[in-house]
């Protein structure tokens, strides 16, 4: 019996690596076809930052062939459910067998999906490992062996880490994009005008220098593919991370009082950042103000966002210094222990130079290392 590859996904937009993991599988597994199905709308993103669905549609199918792309998901409207779409497909498709690719972290959840025995009648599971993931393969198919009686393919082929999130902000700080999509869909994105940059890209773009603002898309892309997991709104923690650096080449003198006496010359932008955007700007949002104001200090007591820019501005990728990888380690797999790595990496830096470490960033170090209150 011929086998059809089921590769689901938001696809927002497709890169590279889709495509070379589709041949990878579809190599290894002996499938006739392999048919991409992109959902209709990623609940977890914000709509500023997606590209609409037909547009994700005929990105795919530049990338993979406008034959294999099936639109069912984009149709019908309304949640996508896996068990739906493969029904459909089955139907379709009777006299071939489905393999539906998945993740390990897409395993890992599958017992929490809707109706999995009705997924596994329609279509056999083939999992991948991803990059940068820890995924215990062997206990997620012996469980989903004796819960429902199905064995998972496990496929050698391997997804490397690549970010989505990246490739948007990239194209929305005006970016090279060319070494992460098709030439053809980088093509298409450009002549579309999708992922346009915000205002806010906009006005830092204006007051930052070229090494400036590429940190500053580096911050806002690590900081939004963790959103999600410490629950964090996106269009929150992409603002507080463009906005971050606002003040960076502006003379604190321009803003009298806007900097406290004591601040060191290479906290006081991070002060004058948030004074500028409650004053200037008219945002009020207290949590991304904060963010902005103690991003480079920390203090005790931070919240969830002022920790993710503190964190993120420490270990984004252009970063250079003595740790960073293990910060980086530590960032995939355990925020909170990072943060206060993040915390104790600051502090001894300023010692260990002979610096007195301004006071905020001492009480930060007493809170969250010395005391161990994360």
């Amino acid at each position: 019996m011929e086998r059809i590859g089921i590769f689901g996904g938001t696809f927002d937009p497709v890169h590279n690596e889709h495509v070379y993991l589709a041949q990878q599988v579809k190599r290894e597994l002996g499938l006739s076809a392999l048919i991409a199905v992109p959902t209709l709308i990623p609940p977890h993103k914000s709509h500023s930052e997606c590209a609409p669905a037909a547009a994700r549609c005929e990105m795919l199918a530049l990338a993979f062939g406008r034959e294999n792309v099936c639109d069912y998901e984009i149709r019908e409207g309304g949640t996508s459910y896996t068990y739906k779409t493969l029904e459909y497909l089955k139907s379709v498709y009777p006299d071939r067998e489905l393999i539906f690719l998945v993740g390990g972290d897409m395993l890992e959840d599958f017992k929490t999906w809707k109706y999995p025995e009705r997924i596994l009648a329609a279509a056999r599971l083939a999992a991948f490992e991803r990059e940068g993931t820890h995924v215990d393969f062997g206990r997620e198919c012996s469980l989903i062996r004796e819960r429902y009686g199905a064995e998972v393919i496990r496929l050698k082929s391997c997804g490397k880490k690549v970010s989505s999130t990246k490739i948007r902000l990239y194209t929305m700080f005006g970016l090279d994009i060319s070494a992460y999509v098709p030439r053809k869909v980088e093509a298409y994105i450009r002549r579309e005008g999708l992922y346009a940059p915000t205002l806010a890209v906009e006005l830092v773009r204006s007051v930052l220098n070229e090494r400036r603002f590429m940190h500053t898309a580096n911050v806002a892309v690590c900081a939004l593919d963790k959103a999600k997991i410490l629950g964090l709104d996106r269009d929150r923690v992409f603002d507080a991370c463009v906005y971050h650096d606002i003040a960076k080449y502006v003379d604190p003198k321009k803003q009298p009082g806007a900097v406290p006496a004591d601040a060191p010359e290479p906290v006081a932008h991070a002060f004058l950042g948030a004074y500028m955007l409650e004053h200037e700007f008219g945002i009020k949002d207290e949590d991304i103000l904060n963010a902005v104001k103690y991003h480079t200090t920390g203090r005790a007591g931070m919240s969830k966002l002022e920790k993710l820019v503190f964190v993120a501005d420490m270990v984004e990728e252009g970063r250079k210094f003595e740790g960073v990888e293990r910060l980086r380690e530590l960032f995939d797999t355990d925020f909170d222990a990072c943060f206060a790595a993040c915390v104790e990496t600051e502090y001894r830096h300023l010692t260990e130079e002979g610096k007195t470490p301004y006071f905020l960033t001492a009480q930060c170090y007493e809170y969250y290392v010395k005391e161990k209150k994360i």
